[in-house]
């Protein structure tokens, strides 16, 4: 005989679980405090895109209460453009960060630009867009500790976005780059130290001692600290704690 008692209904929370186990799909929601760059907090490095620019953001995983975290920038020189999106990590000043880790947790963002491209072009703008979409999103970021750091090509570049939105940073440091800013007078309110080798024959000292004299003629403070060395210079400054032990202090009124 057939039974005539009607089937009971399924509830939602049951339809969702048969949908999971039938595709392996999971609806994702953004994180109140991460936003859509959740996945990025992993404790190691993870990928991404924006605009122009391809990007690795290394993050703690865990955020212990309260969570206010600085954001350190490092833009690569020439030798690491393409878009593998790997080459930008393996290179003595992001290696440093990930190392100080424990010590002084952050939001460490490696952007790369490809072959052809340069920081003061597209890409620069890729990057001043990424921050200021990233710092929207993520609560847990500290709006007023922005590091931005490059070397070569990149401290080119780190004049170069701090000439053009300074008000994003509270501190910059240019390895072995030079700046193409008429007027520095808009820099006051961001911390500088510039570091540049003596015998650099990639870009001329006397490329770091100008903006440094621009600087001072302006009444602005900065550090500057020329090495007896070459172009290659970026392992004798980022691997000392004193480099580290200063940026981090640094905080915009």
């Amino acid at each position: 005989m057939l039974s005539l008692h009607p089937r009971p209904k399924m509830s939602p929370h049951a339809l969702l679980l048969i949908l999971v186990t039938l595709t392996g799909i999971l609806p994702l929601h953004a994180h109140p405090l991460l936003g859509k760059y959740q996945k990025h907090f992993a404790n190691r490095w993870v990928g991404g895109s924006h605009g122009n620019i391809v990007y690795k953001i290394y993050a703690p995983q865990k955020l212990g209460p309260p969570a206010s975290l600085p954001v350190v920038i490092y833009l690569h020189g020439s030798a690491k453009c393409g878009t593998d999106n790997t080459k930008q990590t393996k290179v003595a000043v992001p290696a440093s960060f990930v190392r100080n880790f424990p010590q002084r947790p952050c939001i460490l963002i490696a952007p790369q630009c490809d072959h052809g491209q340069a920081w003061m072009t597209r890409s620069g703008d890729s990057v001043l867009s990424l921050l200021r979409d990233f710092l929207r999103e993520v609560k847990v970021a500290d709006p007023k500790r922005v590091y931005l750091t490059g070397f070569s090509l990149g401290g080119y570049g780190v004049w170069h976005l701090i000439d053009k939105q300074p008000d994003l940073f509270a501190a910059a440091v240019p390895l072995a780059g030079a700046a193409n800013i008429k007027d520095v007078s808009h820099l006051k309110d961001v911390s500088i130290w510039i570091f540049h080798g003596r015998r650099d024959k990639s870009v001329k000292v006397q490329r770091a001692r100008d903006i440094s004299n621009a600087l001072k003629q302006k009444g602005i403070l900065h550090k500057y600290s020329e090495l007896p060395a070459g172009h290659l210079i970026t392992s004798k400054i980022f691997n000392q704690p004193e480099i580290h032990e200063w940026l981090f202090r640094q905080k915009r009124k």
